[in-house]
């Protein structure tokens, strides 16, 4: 064991706070549905931020991306398109409020408010609810293969035991208080992870000598600027990297204008758990803030990591780099304090992502078929769900030995099954129920083949499923009908999205009323993309400062502030404005 008995008590006393919190919540979260996977809607914009960015705090994904820094230097922010990494702009520009005026529960219960109840709706339902468990429950498995890496590396136990202890133990307060407690213990761990964060990051700030670093290192290791070809060979990076870097882009880019149930499920959840619109706006702008300091920890442990191994052989697995830093760096009590704050990490993402999933299952699964079942009734589904899901997580997790072996199929191959249906439908009138129903069908058929049947690399595979999901839908939505007309009235009246509605708009027009976007979401567009480079210059400036490296700094400090003015000018200021 390579802790302390100080350092343990720490970590077992978090627990014990954490579990606290389950069973205090279990009473409030017990009332109602809505209650359980929302919260009633009760609860502060901040609050819901700083849960969100706790949320995506996870120590799998913090190992991995310190993986990629310590492989590919500042060049590895690229890698992190591929999950969107800087999604908040655009969740504070106009995807937070056109969730929150949706006014469902799910982003799966999302399908219906676009395509209508009939048969097409619950098919397109149908479907999306399948392959979203599927993702849902390979995210558990996902956090499950990092946090047992980092348990073996302090605990005397091995991940086959780890993994169920700790699974079991996260999944009984999630169970017990639902998103209550999915967002209270998130406050409370999000300021353990603060601390952790700043002490991890002032240590690498002062312990490791620029110069010394820099010379260690190159400078082109600090250089963001992609190039076609890395200079040394990679077994992790085997195809070329700026084929990689087109790769990564393009699902990024999709990943930012995709809405509604192509959103994450705890981006809808917390968008739809705000008190109004704005509220999900200033929410998504919170979770963007916080999210900051994650790429401080990021840099410091990568810092630490090329310092102490870039020459000795002993960081043979780059995924492990950050628990060996963990170990060797921090004194006694601190390490406690740090592990619990990254336990806490693990927790968040695990609770959430288990809250979504079982929301899924009731909601779109459970409630469509089970019409006369109360409240209570729904709850007890939402117990027995979660059970079934957290043990196909465990299994999953069990079998998986490094994390992009999972995480990779996540995000270019299953992940991709409803890729086209989700970036077009809140924009173009034609899709219908039927049309996402075909599409997400074949796609997912051609992913599941890919996942489970080939060894294909993602450069290999993507495009494909890419193609098959666009291609099959723009051929689906003129083969079948779209919506009701009364059912495309209904969203467009109260989301207002932009795009191509003007058939809508000249129905709204045909009867007298008014077809123009709501004033308040003027200038969503350009904000949305000045936000979004605010949110990456502001990562970028959190590590360079960790880095040392003042002449990127003050140009980075300088485009802060212009696009901070921009974004306060032409959204914050008008946020408060009544709403029509």
């Amino acid at each position: 064991m390579n802790l302390s008995p100080i350092d343990a008590a720490i970590v077992v006393l978090y627990m014990i706070l954490v579990f606290g919190v389950g069973i205090y919540m279990e009473r409030r979260a017990g009332k109602n549905i809505n209650a359980y996977f929302l919260g009633g809607g009760s609860m502060p914009w901040w609050l819901l931020g700083m849960s969100g960015s706790s949320t995506y705090f996870d120590i799998t994904g913090t190992m991995w991306i310190v993986s990629t820094f310590y492989i590919l230097g500042m060049k590895g922010l690229w890698e992190h398109w591929i999950w969107c990494f800087p999604f908040a702009g655009f969740l504070f520009a106009f995807k937070g409020k056109w969730i929150y005026r949706s006014g469902v529960l799910t982003n799966i219960e999302w399908l219906i408010f676009r395509y209508g109840d009939k048969k097409d709706g619950q098919a397109a339902r149908l479907v999306t609810v399948i392959a979203g468990l599927i993702l849902m429950i390979l995210m558990l498995g996902y956090a499950g293969t990092g946090v047992g890496k980092f348990i073996e590396e302090f605990f005397p136990v091995k991940k086959a035991v780890a993994i169920p202890i700790l699974f079991a133990f996260t999944g009984l307060y999630v169970l017990l208080g639902g998103f209550f407690s999915v967002v209270y213990s998130d406050l409370f761990q999000t300021i353990v992870l603060f601390l952790a964060v700043i002490y991890i990051a002032v240590c690498a700030f002062i312990q490791i000598d620029p110069e010394v670093f820099r010379n260690t290192v190159g400078n082109q290791w600090y250089s963001l600027k992609p190039v076609w070809q890395l200079p040394t060979s990679s077994e992790v990076y085997q195809d070329l990297f700026g084929l990689l870097f087109i790769l990564w882009m393009t699902r990024g880019v999709i990943l930012l204008f995709n809405n509604g149930v192509a959103t994450s499920g705890a981006e809808f959840q917390r968008c739809r758990a705000a008190r109004n619109e704005n509220e999900a706006s200033k929410m998504a702008l919170m979770w963007g803030f916080i999210f900051s300091i994650r790429w401080a920890l990021v840099m410091a442990f990568t810092v630490f990591g090329l310092s102490i191994f870039a020459n000795s052989g002993n960081a043979l697995d780059a995924e492990r780099i950050l628990p060996m830093v963990l170990n060797r760096v921090l004194p006694i009590g601190i390490k406690g304090l740090v592990i619990a704050g990254l336990m806490a990490a693990f927790m968040s993402t695990f609770d959430s992502t288990l809250n979504v999933a079982a929301s899924y299952v009731v909601n779109d699964l459970v409630k469509p078929v089970w019409k006369t079942a109360t409240s209570r009734q729904l709850i007890i589904a939402s117990y027995i769900s979660t059970l079934i899901i957290l043990l196909l997580g465990i299994l999953i997790s069990l079998r998986t030995e490094q994390i992009r072996d999972i995480w990779n199929p996540i995000n270019f191959a299953l992940g991709s099954a409803l890729l086209a249906p989700g970036l077009i439908a809140p924009y173009w009138w034609r899709i219908g129920g039927w049309a996402h129903c075909a599409s997400g069908l074949l796609t997912l058929i051609v992913a599941m083949w890919v996942y489970f049947f080939t060894d294909w690399r993602e450069l290999q595979y993507f495009p494909i499923i890419a193609g098959v999901s666009f291609v099959s839908c723009i051929i689906a939505s003129y083969l079948f009908a779209p919506a009701s007309n009364s059912v495309l009235l209904n969203f467009y009246k109260n989301i207002r999205p932009f795009g191509f509605w003007k058939p809508v708009r000249r129905m709204m027009v045909a009867a007298g009323e008014d077809d123009s976007r709501f004033v308040r979401d003027k200038n969503d567009l350009p904000v949305a993309i000045v936000a979004t480079l605010f949110f990456i210059a502001l990562y970028v400036w959190m590590m360079d400062l960790v880095l040392h490296n003042w002449s990127r700094v003050w140009w980075v400090t300088l485009f802060l502030f212009v696009s901070g003015f921009f974004i306060y000018k032409f959204r914050w200021k008008r946020m408060n404005a009544v709403i029509e």
